[in-house]
Protein backbone atom coordinates (compact mmCIF):
# COMPACT_ATOMS: atom_id res chain seq x y z
CA UNK A 1 0.00 0.00 0.00
CA UNK A 2 2.73 2.48 0.87
CA UNK A 3 5.96 1.25 -0.82
CA UNK A 4 6.97 4.75 -1.39
CA UNK A 5 7.26 4.93 2.51
CA UNK A 6 9.40 1.85 2.58
CA UNK A 7 11.75 2.96 0.74
CA UNK A 8 12.17 6.24 2.64
CA UNK A 9 13.26 4.41 5.65
CA UNK A 10 15.01 0.69 4.27
CA UNK A 11 18.02 2.12 5.56
CA UNK A 12 16.50 3.09 8.93
CA UNK A 13 15.06 -0.65 10.12
CA UNK A 14 17.07 -3.47 10.74
CA UNK A 15 15.37 -7.35 10.60
CA UNK A 16 16.10 -10.40 12.06
CA UNK A 17 14.95 -13.25 10.43
CA UNK A 18 14.68 -17.25 11.41
CA UNK A 19 12.82 -20.06 9.17
CA UNK A 20 13.59 -22.40 11.87
CA UNK A 21 15.39 -24.56 9.34
CA UNK A 22 12.22 -24.76 7.22
CA UNK A 23 10.73 -23.13 4.23
CA UNK A 24 10.38 -19.68 4.81
CA UNK A 25 14.45 -18.93 4.14
CA UNK A 26 13.76 -17.69 0.22
CA UNK A 27 10.46 -16.31 0.09
CA UNK A 28 10.64 -13.89 3.32
CA UNK A 29 14.34 -12.73 1.86
CA UNK A 30 13.24 -12.20 -1.53
CA UNK A 31 9.72 -10.57 -0.67
CA UNK A 32 12.02 -8.04 1.68
CA UNK A 33 14.81 -7.71 -0.89
CA UNK A 34 11.49 -6.86 -3.32
CA UNK A 35 10.10 -4.24 -0.71
CA UNK A 36 13.14 -2.44 -0.10
CA UNK A 37 14.81 -3.05 2.79
CA UNK A 38 18.27 -2.97 3.28
CA UNK A 39 19.70 -4.62 6.28
CA UNK A 40 17.81 -8.10 6.95
CA UNK A 41 20.14 -10.15 8.94
CA UNK A 42 19.83 -14.40 9.12
CA UNK A 43 20.25 -16.73 11.70
CA UNK A 44 22.78 -19.03 10.06
CA UNK A 45 22.10 -21.62 12.59
CA UNK A 46 18.77 -22.35 11.69
CA UNK A 47 19.04 -21.09 7.93
CA UNK A 48 18.92 -24.46 6.44
CA UNK A 49 16.46 -27.20 5.82
CA UNK A 50 16.84 -29.43 8.90
CA UNK A 51 14.10 -32.63 9.40
CA UNK A 52 15.72 -32.86 12.82
CA UNK A 53 15.76 -29.39 13.94
CA UNK A 54 18.72 -29.58 15.86
CA UNK A 55 18.70 -26.04 17.18
CA UNK A 56 15.33 -26.00 18.41
CA UNK A 57 13.64 -28.30 21.10
CA UNK A 58 10.42 -27.43 19.90
CA UNK A 59 10.22 -25.59 16.05
CA UNK A 60 7.27 -23.37 17.23
CA UNK A 61 7.21 -19.20 17.08
CA UNK A 62 4.76 -19.03 19.87
CA UNK A 63 7.92 -21.21 22.11
CA UNK A 64 9.85 -18.56 23.98
CA UNK A 65 13.32 -20.66 24.39
CA UNK A 66 13.13 -21.12 19.75
CA UNK A 67 14.06 -17.32 19.68
CA UNK A 68 17.21 -17.48 21.99
CA UNK A 69 19.27 -17.55 18.55
CA UNK A 70 17.33 -15.15 16.96
CA UNK A 71 17.49 -12.79 20.29
CA UNK A 72 21.07 -13.15 20.49
CA UNK A 73 21.50 -12.09 16.70
CA UNK A 74 19.47 -9.07 16.83
CA UNK A 75 21.10 -7.52 20.11
CA UNK A 76 24.36 -7.78 18.27
CA UNK A 77 22.45 -6.20 15.38
CA UNK A 78 20.89 -3.61 17.17
CA UNK A 79 17.79 -4.92 15.50
CA UNK A 80 14.34 -3.46 15.91
CA UNK A 81 12.06 -6.41 14.75
CA UNK A 82 12.68 -10.03 15.15
CA UNK A 83 10.78 -12.42 12.90
CA UNK A 84 10.51 -16.19 12.95
CA UNK A 85 8.40 -18.76 10.50
CA UNK A 86 7.33 -21.83 11.50
CA UNK A 87 8.68 -24.90 9.30
CA UNK A 88 6.02 -24.74 6.86
CA UNK A 89 5.86 -20.92 7.28
CA UNK A 90 2.27 -20.65 7.36
CA UNK A 91 2.80 -18.69 11.09
CA UNK A 92 4.91 -16.26 12.05
CA UNK A 93 6.49 -14.96 15.68
CA UNK A 94 7.29 -11.30 16.04
CA UNK A 95 9.60 -9.48 18.83
CA UNK A 96 10.38 -5.67 18.44
CA UNK A 97 12.72 -3.41 20.22
CA UNK A 98 11.18 -1.12 22.77
CA UNK A 99 12.93 1.66 21.46
CA UNK A 100 12.49 2.92 25.86
CA UNK A 101 14.28 0.19 27.29
CA UNK A 102 16.01 -1.24 24.40
CA UNK A 103 14.64 -4.84 25.63
CA UNK A 104 12.78 -6.72 22.57
CA UNK A 105 9.21 -7.26 23.83
CA UNK A 106 7.17 -10.92 21.90
CA UNK A 107 3.99 -10.35 20.47
CA UNK A 108 1.59 -12.82 20.71
CA UNK A 109 -0.63 -13.84 17.54
CA UNK A 110 -3.23 -11.65 18.57
CA UNK A 111 -1.28 -8.32 18.80
CA UNK A 112 0.94 -9.25 15.06
CA UNK A 113 -2.80 -10.28 13.79
CA UNK A 114 -4.00 -6.56 15.11
CA UNK A 115 -1.55 -4.72 14.09
CA UNK A 116 -1.83 -6.18 10.50
CA UNK A 117 -5.50 -5.29 10.30
CA UNK A 118 -5.39 -1.58 11.99
CA UNK A 119 -2.58 -0.88 9.47
CA UNK A 120 -4.32 -2.61 6.26
CA UNK A 121 -7.32 -1.45 7.33
CA UNK A 122 -7.06 2.54 8.06
CA UNK A 123 -5.03 2.43 4.94
CA UNK A 124 -7.31 1.09 2.46
CA UNK A 125 -9.70 3.71 4.05
CA UNK A 126 -7.12 6.60 3.46
CA UNK A 127 -7.21 5.61 -0.14
CA UNK A 128 -10.54 4.81 -0.34
CA UNK A 129 -10.07 1.00 -1.12
CA UNK A 130 -12.38 -0.87 1.75
CA UNK A 131 -15.59 -2.29 -0.29
CA UNK A 132 -18.57 -1.49 0.85
CA UNK A 133 -18.95 -4.91 1.45
CA UNK A 134 -15.80 -5.79 2.96
CA UNK A 135 -15.52 -8.21 5.49
CA UNK A 136 -12.81 -9.16 8.23
CA UNK A 137 -12.60 -12.71 9.62
CA UNK A 138 -11.65 -14.51 12.84
CA UNK A 139 -12.32 -17.58 14.78
CA UNK A 140 -14.13 -17.96 17.77
CA UNK A 141 -10.70 -17.93 20.46
CA UNK A 142 -9.26 -14.82 19.11
CA UNK A 143 -9.57 -11.21 20.12
CA UNK A 144 -12.65 -9.19 20.91
CA UNK A 145 -10.41 -6.86 19.82
CA UNK A 146 -11.01 -7.63 15.84
CA UNK A 147 -14.71 -6.71 16.48
CA UNK A 148 -14.12 -2.65 17.83
CA UNK A 149 -11.56 -2.72 14.73
CA UNK A 150 -14.06 -4.00 12.16
CA UNK A 151 -16.88 -1.34 13.82
CA UNK A 152 -14.16 1.40 12.88
CA UNK A 153 -13.68 0.87 9.42
CA UNK A 154 -17.39 -0.26 8.78
CA UNK A 155 -16.69 -3.65 7.62
CA UNK A 156 -18.53 -7.00 8.37
CA UNK A 157 -17.02 -8.58 11.36
CA UNK A 158 -17.54 -12.96 10.66
CA UNK A 159 -16.56 -15.04 13.49
CA UNK A 160 -15.80 -18.93 12.54
CA UNK A 161 -14.80 -21.47 14.01
CA UNK A 162 -11.26 -22.38 15.26
CA UNK A 163 -9.27 -23.41 12.72
CA UNK A 164 -7.99 -21.36 9.50
CA UNK A 165 -9.66 -24.00 7.23
CA UNK A 166 -13.14 -22.21 7.79
CA UNK A 167 -11.61 -18.40 7.44
CA UNK A 168 -10.86 -20.29 3.76
CA UNK A 169 -14.40 -21.75 3.64
CA UNK A 170 -15.41 -18.42 4.28
CA UNK A 171 -13.44 -16.86 1.30
CA UNK A 172 -14.78 -19.25 -0.82
CA UNK A 173 -18.51 -18.63 0.20
CA UNK A 174 -17.78 -14.78 -0.56
CA UNK A 175 -17.62 -15.92 -4.38
CA UNK A 176 -20.00 -18.65 -4.64
CA UNK A 177 -22.60 -16.17 -3.36
CA UNK A 178 -20.95 -12.71 -3.80
CA UNK A 179 -21.92 -11.41 -0.81
CA UNK A 180 -18.75 -10.12 0.36
CA UNK A 181 -15.23 -9.26 -0.46
CA UNK A 182 -12.63 -10.43 1.66
CA UNK A 183 -10.16 -7.75 3.51
CA UNK A 184 -8.49 -9.78 5.89
CA UNK A 185 -8.76 -12.63 8.32
CA UNK A 186 -6.53 -14.39 11.41
CA UNK A 187 -6.23 -16.72 14.48
CA UNK A 188 -4.66 -15.75 17.32
CA UNK A 189 -2.48 -18.88 16.62
CA UNK A 190 0.26 -16.26 15.07
CA UNK A 191 -1.64 -16.76 11.86
CA UNK A 192 -3.35 -14.50 9.31
CA UNK A 193 -4.16 -14.10 5.49
CA UNK A 194 -3.75 -10.46 3.37
CA UNK A 195 -5.29 -11.15 0.24
CA UNK A 196 -7.16 -14.24 -1.47
CA UNK A 197 -4.22 -15.80 -3.26
CA UNK A 198 -4.39 -18.71 -0.18
CA UNK A 199 -7.06 -20.50 1.87
CA UNK A 200 -4.70 -20.78 4.53
CA UNK A 201 -2.50 -18.87 6.80
CA UNK A 202 0.23 -17.31 4.86
CA UNK A 203 3.11 -16.49 7.26
CA UNK A 204 4.93 -14.84 3.87
CA UNK A 205 2.03 -12.23 3.39
CA UNK A 206 2.10 -11.39 6.89
CA UNK A 207 6.02 -10.71 7.15
CA UNK A 208 5.19 -8.47 4.01
CA UNK A 209 2.77 -6.76 6.31
CA UNK A 210 4.18 -6.51 9.42
CA UNK A 211 7.50 -4.56 8.04
CA UNK A 212 5.57 -2.25 5.74
CA UNK A 213 3.72 -1.13 9.45
CA UNK A 214 6.70 -0.80 10.41
CA UNK A 215 8.20 0.82 7.75
CA UNK A 216 5.07 3.64 8.31
CA UNK A 217 4.62 3.57 11.61
CA UNK A 218 8.74 4.58 11.88
CA UNK A 219 7.87 6.94 9.44
CA UNK A 220 5.18 8.59 12.02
Amino acid sequence: INGDIIKQVAEDIKIVYTPFHGTGNVPVRRILKELGFKHVYIVKEQEKPDPDFTTLDYPNPEDPKAFTLALKLAKEKDADIILATDPDADRLGVYSKDTKTGEYQSFTGNMSGMLIAEYLLSQRKEKNMIHPNGAFVKTIVSTNMADAIAKEYNVKLIEVLTGFKFIGEQIKFFEEQGTYEYEFGFEESYGCLVGTHARDKDAIVAVMALCEAAAFYKSK
